[in-house]
């Protein structure tokens, strides 16, 4: 559901479409359940296998050097977590050693990190570098300057752009919710839905704070908006999905996160969340060999 016409036109149908939105958005919905998320129904991720598979295992620390690499892609393998999580500077090193020890790891990378403040331009070209070079999914930062600005069709540009530049490559949009309000959380959520996201995610893990209930509730209540549209538009996306990161180190945090509405997360205490989930499952966790 592409926004087209001229700049004035798209910026009258976004504001048309968030106001439209906001209409929608129920005044407790920071606090309402989400249908089908009960941890006790049998669709929760129970076992440890199930869990790991939720867990992009993140090591993005600027510091981090080869040996920090190669051991973490090591303990994604080893955990069967759904991705291995990294800065771009290091995507083609980890497809390669991924390659050479014949591990089983989607190797993905954030752009335009921490801060989402670089030019679209350098944005696009460091997606299309990484994918280039193997990367399999795409988090990037969206401009929040840009949107406390209320240049909106900026943001949404910003966040096509890059969708564009990796032809088909899953993105995920991250918001950095704890520096917004309500209403700019639920705007941006749903912006990145329309800019062609397939996640949109709390937090980079360096800004003001990580992932709380609410603002989970808050992209899954934008996400579903966009959803619905499908209902009356066939070219509208509906398969957007929220991804939780910033602050998930144990498990009873990962179980809040998916009651909430995360359909991933983000984690570099994988390890210790596993060890958790063994201890309510007969299921045993497997231990990294290094």
């Amino acid at each position: 559901m592409a926004l087209v016409g001229d700049a004035r036109t798209r910026e009258s149908e976004l504001a048309k479409l968030l106001e439209q939105l906001r209409v929608a958005t129920p005044a407790d919905i920071e606090t309402r359940a989400v249908p089908g998320r009960e941890w006790a129904s049998a669709s929760a991720p129970s076992s440890p296998t199930s869990i790991a598979a939720l867990i992009d295992h993140t090591l993005l620390a600027p510091s981090a050097d080869e040996k920090q690499i190669e051991r973490t892609l090591l303990d994604a393998h080893t955990f069967g977590a759904a991705t291995l999580c990294i800065n771009s500077a290091w995507v083609d090193f980890a497809v390669r050693k991924a390659r050479e020890k014949r591990l089983d790891v989607n190797v993905i990378c954030t752009v335009g990190f921490p801060f989402g403040a670089g030019n679209t331009q350098a944005k696009a070209l460091e997606a299309k570098v990484a994918m280039q070079q193997g990367a399999k999914e795409i988090d990037m930062v969206q401009n929040v300057g840009w949107l406390k600005s209320g240049d909106l069709v900026a943001v949404y540009e910003d966040i096509r752009a890059v969708c564009e530049a990796v032809q088909g490559t899953p993105v995920k949009v991250i918001l950095e919710t704890a520096s917004l309000t309500k209403e700019e959380t639920i705007d941006s959520a749903f912006i990145a839905c329309l800019a062609g996201a397939r996640f949109v995610k709390t937090s980079t893990g360096y800004g003001p704070g990580g992932a709380t209930e609410g603002s989970v509730r808050l992209l899954k209540h934008a996400v579903d908006y966009h959803a619905s549209l499908a209902n009356s538009n066939s070219s509208a996306q509906s398969s957007v999905q929220v991804k939780a990161s910033g602050g998930i180190r144990n498990l009873s945090t990962l179980k809040r996160m998916w009651e909430c509405g995360a359909d991933r997360v983000g984690a570099s205490s994988t390890a210790a969340i596993l060890s958790e989930a063994q201890g309510a499952s007969a299921e045993a966790v497997p231990k990294a060999d290094y």
